[in-house]
């Protein structure tokens, strides 16, 4: 893998650690469900159906942990996770199933779009200071199809290619805001 990928999938470890203690825990995945679901007032449903979804995740990411890392992940490990996952169709899936529910999540006036503002909403809940980057422009490069709303269709492909590609020009490399070194 690139180190372009490298850092990429290092900027997604920063996102995925809710306390910024350096590794990816399971409560850092609790975290991130139970922050989603509050600030999008979700139902009780929609709130387990994405604690299920981020427990599958987190189990698949742990098949690859350090015996000696008490249940945590360091981006090192997270990164040989990912390159382990990269070719599995299973994973894919459940990343999909995921990435769906934290679309409809996201989606708080329910139309099936993504409006600039619920889109930035994301980045707020991620804990990304409205300064670090230029949202506007990271919202622009999703919106194929240029109609000022992301679709499912686009939001999934700009996830997956921020996740697989190893594409430098690729305009979805700041989906998970701008990249770290």
């Amino acid at each position: 893998m690139s180190e372009f990928w490298k850092r990429k999938i290092k900027t997604y470890f920063k996102a995925l650690d809710f306390d910024k203690d350096g590794y990816i825990s399971e409560d850092d995945f609790g975290e991130l469900g139970r922050r989603f679901a509050v600030s999008r007032n979700a139902t009780a449903e929609k709130k387990e159906e994405l604690m299920r979804s981020l427990r599958r995740v987190w189990q698949i990411y742990m098949k690859y942990e350090d015996p000696k890392s008490s249940k945590r992940l360091t981006a090192a490990i997270f990164i040989e996770s990912m390159k382990q996952q990269f070719y599995d169709p299973d994973f894919v899936a459940l990343l999909t199933q995921l990435i769906l529910g934290l679309f409809e999540l996201l989606d708080v006036n329910q139309d099936g779009y993504l409006q600039p503002e619920e889109y930035e909403r994301w980045f707020d809940d991620m804990g990304f200071p409205e300064e670090a980057f230029d949202r506007k422009a990271a919202f622009d490069a999703m919106d194929t199809n240029h109609d000022n709303k992301l679709s499912f269709d686009e939001f999934i492909r700009a996830y997956f290619d921020f996740v697989f590609s190893q594409d430098e020009s690729s305009p979805n490399k700041f989906f998970f805001g701008p990249l770290v070194d």
